[in-house]
């Protein structure tokens, strides 16, 4: 069945030409077609042994897909003309199957490995996907099963009526296994190998920067080195000797010919496209994790490498290793691949001082080896490395979300550094990208630099009622003041504690956010609020919490002194609230006039425009009507995508 699908032939075994994305959408759109037959997951151990066994090799190749587990095989397969070619490890693919899982409701069945691998397995998977239906596991004995068990074990998983069967032997027993019960059973078969090991924690896996240079092997072998350490210096070393035997006869031994129809659909011609007709190849670099709410920088490379990949491009996003700023309850469970997009992370020192620029020099290290169409900075510490793709020849974009070295958490050093880091995105990045009019003006004058406006978008939401906050912290719709965003010096939310105690109101003041690298202002704010029983602080929100706050709030405020483009306004505003802002440039190119404005820094005008608002319900519904439909209107994520992948495709300019 593999003669479906895009394959290449290496060593005379068919390996199909994909990625992660494409291989996840394949079998979730096929499955009732591949149910009673099997995937093989293959790498250079089951290749080799393939080249060597006819009958190894005829099981492989009769397989309803062999998709590339070893990165190897995709070099070889990019190298002789498929450039789209990616890797697809089967311990990765699991976790994609079952996310996926916990939205259709597949039933899963795992047979293979030891029985104390299997429990452990039961327990994680209880843990990290809830709603994830595992009908059975059998661990079978260590020796060749009579023909009575094995008609009974295949009894018993038909009975269980599963979709997916995982294939935990090890090759190349596992791939007989499955081809010997080719259409005996009801779901599809995928052997896994370590896969159930791994996953239930018996196992460690080899580190990402290990996975992506080929090393895993290596790090496999300081496991089990008696079993490993013969098997690979055989295999490996064969792999490359018979490749090259090959090439020297004449063979071809990496089969062109073979070249069936597409995995994509038809409106793959429409995919933005990079060198020699790829898909157009993106690196995202500067922000802390994705998927996060830790800023706004993580926001919009989430927003825009989410997207770039539904249109067909291939994003890998740079993650810096660590935990959420606001503390580790908050990390989000972070997998190789997110919504289609690559991720690598990148390990950094636990010093905050040494963390961000040790990311950006290894991340951007990295990137050069990653044939990219595109290297995009954002913020203006990671810009500090732009220099170095440039040297090579690579184009580079890059997006200032705000000028950082204002801020005031930043020490005199940190400021200089971040300077240095406008100054390298001004004179070398080929496309800069700015987020205000305001920056657009000063990146003009300070540098004589042209820039492209492409503001932040925005998605319309859903109101929630409310629910959680009531019974986390006695909240009820319209009886609070919201303050959303990092608590930071700049944000100003000293100025707004400061209004608020003077002004008689039973309305409360929620103040939700986290620290970043602000542990002292922190303290100050902490100390500030505990004098006033009426303000709440939430520390960090996100989810149901967060959207509830959005919801029900009376009024939103943003007293920042410095901004790029606020992520929480635009929230904030989507929601319809009536929004009180500080009269920066950057507010108010964002607000317009559906907003109310208060002069920067001032705690009288501030306190004047509070007790306004509180005192005249009319007005604050006034601007209600008016912010979500004036907000979604004019900011939206779609259209800053296009934009942005039209600045990708556009010709280098000579600087």
């Amino acid at each position: 069945m593999t003669t479906e699908l895009n394959y290449s032939s290496i060593l005379g075994t068919k390996i199909n030409i994909t990625d992660m994305e494409k291989t996840v959408s394949y079998i979730e759109q096929h499955l009732d077609e591949l149910k009673g037959h099997y995937i093989c997951v293959s790498n250079v151990h089951t290749t080799v042994t393939a080249y060597r066994d006819g009958e190894y090799r005829e099981v492989q190749n009769n397989a309803a897909m062999n998709i590339p587990d070893g990165k190897p095989l995709s070099i070889v397969q990019r190298h002789t003309g498929f450039k789209e070619a990616g890797r697809v490890p089967g311990p990765d693919l699991m976790p994609e199957i079952f996310r996926l899982s916990e939205k259709k409701g597949y039933r899963h069945y795992f047979y293979g490995s030891r029985q104390e691998t299997l429990d452990a397995l039961k327990v994680k998977l209880a843990e990290e996907y809830p709603k994830m239906n595992v009908v059975g596991m059998y661990s079978p004995p260590f020796r060749p099963m009579t023909e009575e068990e094995d008609e009974e074990a295949i009894r018993n998983i038909n009975e269980c009526n599963p979709d997916f069967i995982w294939i935990g032997l090890g090759a190349p027993k596992q791939e007989k296994w499955m081809a010997a019960h080719d259409g005996r059973v009801c779901g599809v078969m995928l052997g896994v190998g370590a896969g159930f090991d791994f996953h239930a924690g018996t196992i460690k896996r080899a580190p990402l920067w290990m996975q992506e240079f080929c090393m895993e092997w290596l790090f496999r072998i300081g496991q089990d080195p008696k079993r490993l350490f013969p098997r690979y210096l055989d295999t490996n070393f064969s792999f490359v000797f018979y490749l090259f035997r090959e090439w020297l006869k004449g063979k071809n031994g990496i089969d062109r010919k073979h070249y069936v129809s597409r995995l994509i659909s038809a409106c793959d011609k429409e995919i933005p496209r990079g060198k020699k007709g790829r898909p157009l190849r993106v690196a995202m670099i500067g922000h802390k994790r994705i998927p996060s709410r830790e800023g706004g920088v993580e926001i919009v490379v989430d927003e825009l490498s989410t997207r770039m990949v539904k249109l067909g491009c291939e994003v890998d996003a740079y993650n810096r290793f660590g935990y959420h700023v606001s503390g580790k309850e908050f990390d989000e469970k972070r997998e190789r691949y997110y919504n289609g997009v690559r991720i690598f992370t990148i390990p950094t020192p636990s010093s905050s001082s040494l963390n961000a620029i040790v990311y950006s020099f290894l991340a951007t290290i990295r990137s050069l080896f990653g044939r990219y169409d595109i290297i995009h900075f954002h913020a203006e510490g990671p810009c500090t490395m732009i220099w170095i793709p440039k040297l090579f020849g690579m184009r580079v974009v890059a997006t200032i979300h705000g000028l950082d070295w204002q801020r005031s958490k930043w020490g005199n050093f940190a400021s200089k550094v971040l300077r240095f880091g406008e100054k390298m995105a001004a004179k070398h990045a080929d496309e800069l990208i700015v987020l205000s009019e305001n920056m657009k003006d000063y990146f003009q004058k300070e540098y004589g630099r042209e820039t492209s406006y492409i503001p932040n978008g925005i998605i319309c939401p859903e109101h929630k009622e409310i629910n959680c906050i009531k019974e986390k912290y006695g909240l009820e719709k319209d009886e609070y003041i919201l303050f959303l965003a990092r608590i930071v010096p700049e944000k100003g939310l000293h100025y707004l504690i400061d209004a608020f105690k003077d002004i008689a109101t039973d309305k409360k003041l929620v103040i939700a956010g986290g620290s970043s690298h602000s542990h002292d202002y922190m303290d100050q704010i902490t100390t500030m609020s505990q004098e006033d029983s009426r303000i709440v602080m939430t520390g960090f929100v996100q989810g149901e919490i967060l959207e509830e706050l959005y919801s029900n709030s009376y009024i939103f405020v943003l007293p920042s002194d410095v901004e790029g483009m606020a992520v929480s306004l635009l929230e904030a505003m989507s929601y319809g609230n009536c929004c009180l802002v500080s009269d920066i440039d950057e507010n108010m190119e964002v607000v317009q006039d559906k907003a109310c404005s208060f002069q920067k820094g001032n705690v009288e005008d501030l306190k004047q425009k509070l007790e306004e608002l509180l005192t005249r319900p009319d007005i604050v519904e006034k601007y209600r009507k008016e912010s979500a439909d004036y907000i979604c209107g004019r900011f939206n994520w779609d259209d800053v995508v296009d934009r942005t992948i039209c600045l990708y495709m556009q010709k280098e300019k000579g600087k």
